[in-house]
């Protein structure tokens, strides 16, 4: 939705986030799979090798340095992500709520977020449903 964004520093590093959140739990469900592919074409990205994705450590490094919008709209676009298979197991949240604070978000932040793109999915379904 908002990853236009982002620097192209942060485009490569958003999708090699994308990777690891996605194997956070141990599963890289095929949802996952597609979310980032369609996170590449908002990019712009025309191809990323999952095995190409960049440490944790560089991604956070990325981050830290970025404005707090720009942070938001990561910590937004990944809690979408994580939920696109349709559960937020606790290796997942766990990663989340790691990652948010080594980049300076407090927990209001995930937790206005989580409610937020919770929203957003629950609205989303709902007018599909509508037009189905």
């Amino acid at each position: 939705m908002f990853l236009s964004q982002l620097s192209e520093k942060e485009k490569n590093a958003f999708i090699s986030l994308s990777v690891h959140v996605s194997n956070s739990n141990g599963i890289f469900a095929e949802e996952e799979k597609v979310m980032i592919q369609e996170y590449c074409k908002e990019m712009g990205i025309p191809f990323f090798d999952a095995n190409n994705a960049i440490s944790m450590d560089e991604v956070v490094d990325v981050f830290k340095a970025s404005e707090l919008q720009i942070k938001k709209i990561v910590l937004l676009e990944t809690l979408g992500l994580v939920y696109s298979d349709g559960e937020f197991d606790s290796g997942e949240k766990s990663f989340i709520n790691d990652y948010a604070k080594k980049i300076g978000l407090t927990d209001a932040d995930v937790e206005k977020t989580t409610v937020a793109i919770k929203e957003y999915l629950d609205a989303l379904k709902k007018v599909t449903e509508v037009i189905a």
